[in-house]
C-alpha cells in the first residue's frame, strides 16, 4: 500500500507542462482525465473480428457500481486528414464512394495511419496520394475521438499550405475524384447541412478560426 500511495503521490507532483512518455503507438491518443468514480475495470476481452482496417472485441466489464456487463469495442490504428489551403483560399475535397452513406461523400484528404508511421507522415502521404499536392508548411488544427462510445479511433487534423501540385496516385482500388472550392462556400455548406462528413465540417471550421487569428 505504501508503494501504490508513492506511485500515485509522484503523479501529482509531476510538472504539469511535461507530456508523459510514450511508444509511438499511443502517441494518436488524447489525454482524458479519469476519474475513480467512472471508471470500468476490464476483466475479459474476446476478440470476435479482425479486419484489414479494424478489429472487433467483446469486453467483458466491471461497472464502478460493482456490476458487470459488456462493451463492444472497435480497434482502429486512427487517421489523418486534411485541410489543404491555397493562397487564394480555396480547399480540395476528395469525392469518395462511403459504404456507410451508400453513395459518394465529399470530404477533406483523410486516410488511416500505417503503423508505425505518425500521423503527420499520413497526413502527408493522403494529400499526395489523393490530390497530387504536396505542402511546404504543416500545423496540427486538433485531434479527437470521432465516436468514443465504441471506438478507440483518433483522428488528427492538419492544415497545409503553401502547396504544390503534383500527379495524384490513389492506391489500387481507390477512386476518387478532386474538387476545388472556396473556404467561405464550405462553411457555407457546413452550416446548410450539404457538407455533411465530421471530420471535414471540424477541419475547415478550425482553419477557418486559425485563419482569421493570423494577420
Amino acid at each position: 500500500m505504501d508503494n501504490e500511495q508513492g506511485r500515485r503521490g509522484t503523479k501529482r507532483e509531476a510538472p504539469q507542462h511535461r507530456k508523459p512518455k510514450m511508444r509511438v503507438g499511443e502517441q494518436k491518443a488524447p489525454r482524458c482525465v479519469k476519474e475513480p468514480l467512472l471508471m470500468e475495470e476490464v476483466l475479459h476481452v474476446d476478440p470476435k473480428f479482425i479486419g484489414r482496417i479494424f478489429t472487433v472485441e467483446v469486453q467483458k466489464v466491471l461497472l464502478p457500481d460493482g456490476r458487470a456487463t459488456t462493451r463492444e469495442v472497435v480497434r482502429h490504428p486512427g487517421g489523418a486528414c486534411v485541410v489543404a489551403l491555397d493562397d487564394d483560399r480555396n480547399i480540395y475535397l476528395v469525392h469518395q464512394y462511403r459504404v456507410g452513406t451508400s453513395g459518394p461523400l465529399r470530404e477533406i484528404p483523410a486516410g488511416k495511419l500505417e503503423p508505425p508511421e505518425d500521423a503527420l507522415t499520413c497526413a502527408r502521404r493522403e494529400l499526395a496520394e489523393e490530390t497530387g499536392f504536396t505542402a511546404d508548411r504543416w500545423e496540427l488544427l486538433t485531434r479527437f475521438h470521432p465516436s468514443p462510445g465504441y471506438t478507440d479511433e483518433v483522428i488528427h487534423i492538419y492544415l497545409a499550405r503553401g502547396l504544390t501540385k503534383g500527379r495524384a496516385r490513389p492506391d489500387e482500388g481507390e477512386f476518387i475524384a478532386c474538387e476545388t472550392i472556396s473556404l467561405r462556400q464550405a462553411i457555407d455548406e457546413i452550416l446548410d447541412g450539404t457538407l455533411t462528413d465530421g471530420k471535414t465540417c471540424l477541419g475547415v471550421m478550425l482553419a477557418a478560426a486559425r485563419i482569421a487569428q493570423q494577420p
